[in-house]
């Protein structure tokens, strides 16, 4: 199926910047794929600039020449060679073999004697020299702007993987909340298969059995900050022995050691551990600090992590926040 040809006043109004972003995107898109489509739109660009030079341009396009496409350094050039070559032909001399006879010329257009001027073997050399450079830095520009169109693509998939994964983050922490809180409420509750002290045989000097600590639990993802109003809580059962804090490290992070410093909303530090390597889970990259819960009080903390460069200096990587309610 053949497509229709782009207009030439279509073109220009690309060329300074009044089509859509729709109407743009389609005119690169077919560029791309079909080199006439390039030539044409550098075939009206030459042409565009020399009615800017020789002022056969409306005033309002004028102004949009000058604050659209005046802004790419590449068409400045263009024009600035353009304002050369009309100067180089209309300040060409004419040498009059005998001054005593005066012979007066016909006035023709500047454009009859640009066509006198290129006829001239060396300068349609130096022209088609000069428009294969500019064929080539038009290609560029377009082939560049597609680029970076490729690359602005690339960024919000990115960005959509960090949100997925934040996503995941989230889930896990809503299951480690849910198994905690069953934990706190299923200790001390015997189970129907264990018998009660009574029924137990008396043996002299049993030794009591070891008990499993309590252990509470909090993953931190990155980016929440002091004022969110998602700050993550956790609660801390008064037997609990260690408070674990699952840190989340950003992706675009890459130390091989990091240290972690907790503080409560005093500024007082808490707790402060270095030489601390991230782990690879399912749900991205992490370390696990273990806090003794006799250190923990009621109210919000603050946990900074500092990457440690090659030099030992330390550098911030990120805040994490949450709040504590000890039962």
């Amino acid at each position: 199926m053949l497509e229709t040809p782009i207009s030439e006043q279509k073109i220009i109004s690309y060329l300074l910047g009044e089509l859509s972003e729709e109407e743009q995107v389609e005119i690169e898109d077919r560029a791309f794929s079909d080199q006439k489509v390039v030539q044409e739109i550098l075939a009206v660009e030459q042409d565009l600039v020399d009615d800017y030079v020789s002022g056969d341009i409306p005033e309002e396009r004028r102004r949009k020449f000058e604050t659209h496409f005046l802004a790419s350094a590449e068409r400045r050039k263009k024009v600035a060679f353009a304002k050369a070559l009309a100067t180089v032909v209309n300040e060409s001399p004419v040498r009059q073999e005998q001054p005593a006879i005066v012979t007066v010329a016909p006035a023709y257009s500047w454009r009859t004697r640009l066509t006198a001027f290129f006829a001239r073997p060396v300068t349609a050399y130096s022209f088609a020299a000069a428009s294969l450079v500019l064929f080539v830095v038009g290609s560029w520009l377009v082939f560049d702007r597609i680029r970076l169109r490729s690359e602005l693509t690339q960024l919000r998939s990115n960005q959509d993987s960090q949100l997925a994964q934040r996503q995941r983050l989230e889930k896990d922490l809503a299951n480690e909340r849910l198994k905690n809180e069953e934990l706190v409420a299923n200790r001390g509750t015997p189970s129907p298969q264990t018998p009660t002290p009574d029924t137990l045989p008396q043996t002299p000097s049993q030794p009591p059995k070891a008990t499993s600590p309590i252990i509470a639990t909090l993953a931190l993802l990155p980016g929440i900050s002091r004022g969110s109003t998602s700050v993550p809580q956790v609660s801390i059962a008064k037997d609990a022995s260690l408070l674990r804090l699952q840190i989340g490290v950003d992706p675009q992070e890459n130390y091989s050691r990091y240290r972690v410093e907790l503080r409560n909303e005093k500024g007082q530090q808490v707790l402060a551990q270095g030489n601390l390597a991230a782990r690879a889970r399912r749900n991205g990259r992490n370390i696990t600090l273990s806090v003794p819960a006799r250190v923990i009080n009621n109210g919000r903390y603050e946990v900074a992590l500092k990457g440690i460069a090659e030099t030992g200096e330390t550098e911030d990587v990120g805040f994490y926040y949450f709040d504590v309610v000890k039962q």
